[in-house]
């Protein structure tokens, strides 16, 4: 067979198993409309090896036909080994949606047959990743952690930034932390603070995550629990284990200010982690008579004798 060439083919005589055909394959029902109006207007690429015909992009174009029983039109074209299959099919499939999953795939296929710095170059742009951005160096950590953690970002319960975290913890306290993430969803913010902040008390005090972890605090989810509440909760109790003082006041800052502001819409925050004795208060409305009301109850918050308190919160720490 000549390079290049195009030619008709019966869908049985087109190997569609190659591990370089990476893009999931569009269901042959969105094109087979396309095909009957049509025909096929553009040719499926592939190679010939030892007697046979590898395809590198074009599944669902060879399945349409298969179910109409057509043949295919088929451009072959040079291909020197699996490395660069996978490049013309990433190529051939550039405009296609791109999400994690197929990122992913991808990084793994190439990480074994590239270095990292080939892999940036040649494969980043083809996933719309640059070469020298976080997300590349992300993708590049994501790969020296074990393939156990891939179904977790697969299936969006761990966010890719987590990396950041988990590339620096050993074995044990990875797998430890497997449970918080194998039924739960977790926010890129919820879960780079979460594993942050058990990396750093864990550090500091010289302990284990997996000790750290086993305080009643961070028992699994019930069934009444929701994966929101769930996620919060952990949140809560890493960033207490972190931060204790910080947690301390602000327990305390939360009673105050629930007893201040009781059966009223407005919100006391502190300002600087209670470093100025300065707090910050807000309420929102959309009406004049809405307006009128917050007015009236920030009249009758502010005779409170709390507020003193809440003013001295932590200036002493």
């Amino acid at each position: 067979m000549n390079n290049s060439s195009v030619c008709s083919l019966s869908p049985a005589d087109l190997d569609c198993s190659g591990s370089w055909l990476l893009h999931p394959e569009t269901p042959a029902e969105k094109l087979i409309p396309s095909l009957k109006k049509h025909g096929q207007l553009v040719p499926v690429l592939a190679v010939e090896e030892s007697g046979k015909n590898i395809l590198i992009a074009g599944r669902a174009r060879v399945s349409a036909a298969s179910k109409l029983g057509l043949n295919v039109l088929v451009r072959f074209i040079d291909a020197v080994d699996d490395t660069q299959k996978a490049v013309l099919h990433l190529e051939e499939n550039c405009t296609r949606t791109l999400d994690d999953s197929l990122k992913l795939a991808t990084m793994r296929f190439f990480c074994t047959r590239m270095d990292a710095a080939e892999l940036s170059k040649t494969v980043g742009p083809l996933l719309s990743i640059k070469p020298k951005s976080r997300d590349m160096k992300f993708w590049l950590d994501w790969m020296e952690l074990d393939p156990e953690y891939d179904e977790l970002l697969r299936l969006g319960h761990i966010p890719l930034a987590a990396v950041s975290v988990l590339i620096k913890l050993d074995d044990s306290d990875r797998a430890a932390l497997v449970r918080f993430f194998e039924k739960l969803s977790w926010s890129r913010s919820n879960a780079v603070n979460f594993l942050t902040w058990l990396y750093e008390t864990s550090r500091r005090e010289n302990k284990s995550i997996n000790e750290l972890i086993s305080a009643p605090a961070f028992e699994p989810a019930s069934e009444s629990e929701s994966p929101k509440d769930a996620v919060a909760r952990f949140c809560k109790a890493a960033k207490e284990l972190r931060y204790p003082t910080l947690s301390e006041l602000e327990k305390v800052h939360n009673k105050i200010v629930s007893e201040v502001c009781a059966g009223t819409r407005w919100r006391v925050e502190p300002v600087g982690s209670f470093e100025t004795g300065e707090v910050m208060i807000q309420t929102r409305f959309k009406s004049r008579e809405m307006m009128r009301k917050a007015i009236d109850d920030l009249e009758s918050i502010a005779k409170f004798s709390g507020w003193e308190e809440l003013f001295e919160l932590g200036r002493d720490k």
